[in-house]
C-alpha cells in the first residue's frame, strides 16, 4: 500500500490536538506546543534582526543558530512521531519502503498546518527536494517586514534536513532511543544531510523549495 496523504491528513486532523492548561498538546508520545505561528515568527525573526543590527558580521552565525534549533526540533518531534503508537496505527500499514517514511512524515506535517509540503524529488539515501506553499514562516515574515534578501524559512529548512537524517542516517525504522548522544552522532556525521532553501516566498518566489543533500565529508 502506498502512502495515502488524504487518509493521513483526515485522521490526524480528526485527532483531539487541543492544548491543556499548560499550553501543551500530548500526542504521538510527546508534547507538542500550542501557540500562534506569529509568536514563533516574531521570536526567530526578532533574534535574527537583533543580531544583525548589533553585529552584521554574525548574520551567518545567527542563521546557523536558528537552523540548529530546527534540527533539534525535527529530531525530537519528527522522530517521536515516527516511533509513536499513532504512527504505528495510521501510517505504518501504508509503508512499503524506507522512502515511504519520508512521504508519511510529510503527510503528517501537512495535517499539522505548517504549510502545504510536497515531495518533488526523492533519491533514496541521497537527496530530497521538497516544496512548500503557504509557508507560515515566509507568510509571517512578509506580514511584518519588507521583501527579504534571502530565505527565511529556518524551521522548515532545518526540519527537512532532520527528516532525511532520521530516515537515512539515524535509521528511525529501527526505533532507536532519541537521545542526545544519538543526535550528536547523526547530525555530527561528516556525511549527514543538510538543507538549503533555494526558493522562498519571503524573497519574492512563488513558493519555497528545499534541497536536502549529504555533506561531502
Amino acid at each position: 500500500m502506498a502512502i495515502d496523504e488524504r487518509v493521513i491528513v483526515e485522521a490526524v486532523s480528526g485527532m483531539s490536538l487541543a492544548g491543556n492548561e499548560e499550553g501543551l498538546i500530548p500526542a504521538f508520545g510527546l508534547y507538542l506546543t500550542n501557540h500562534y505561528a506569529d509568536f514563533y515568527n516574531r521570536i526567530s525573526f526578532g533574534v535574527l534582526g537583533a543580531l544583525v543590527r548589533e553585529n552584521p558580521e554574525l548574520t551567518e552565525d545567527a542563521i546557523a543558530l536558528l537552523t540548529e534549533a530546527a534540527h533539534v526540533c525535527a529530531f525530537h518531534t519528527f522522530g517521536g512521531i515516527m516511533v509513536s503508537v499513532e504512527w504505528d496505527a495510521l501510517v505504518q500499514p501504508m509503508i512499503d519502503s524506507r522512502e515511504d517514511w519520508v512521504r508519511g512524515m510529510v503527510a503528517v506535517v501537512n495535517a499539522l498546518g505548517w504549510g502545504r509540503f510536497r515531495v518533488a524529488e526523492l533519491v533514496p539515501g541521497e537527496r530530497l527536494v521538497a516544496t512548500v506553499s503557504d509557508s507560515y514562516e515566509a507568510s509571517g515574515y512578509l506580514e511584518s517586514y519588507p521583501r527579504a534578501d534571502g530565505p527565511r524559512c529556518f524551521l522548515a529548512n532545518g526540519g527537512m534536513a532532520g527528516l532525511m537524517n532520521l530516515v537515512y542516517q539515524g535509521d528511525i525504522t529501527r526505533r532507536p532511543s532519541l537521545t542526545e548522544e544519538l543526535y550528536r552522532e547523526v547530525f555530527g556525521h561528516p556525511r549527514s544531510f543538510r538543507s538549503r532553501e533555494r526558493l522562498c516566498a519571503a524573497k519574492g518566489d512563488s513558493h519555497c523549495e528545499f534541497i536536502v543533500e549529504r555533506m561531502q565529508g
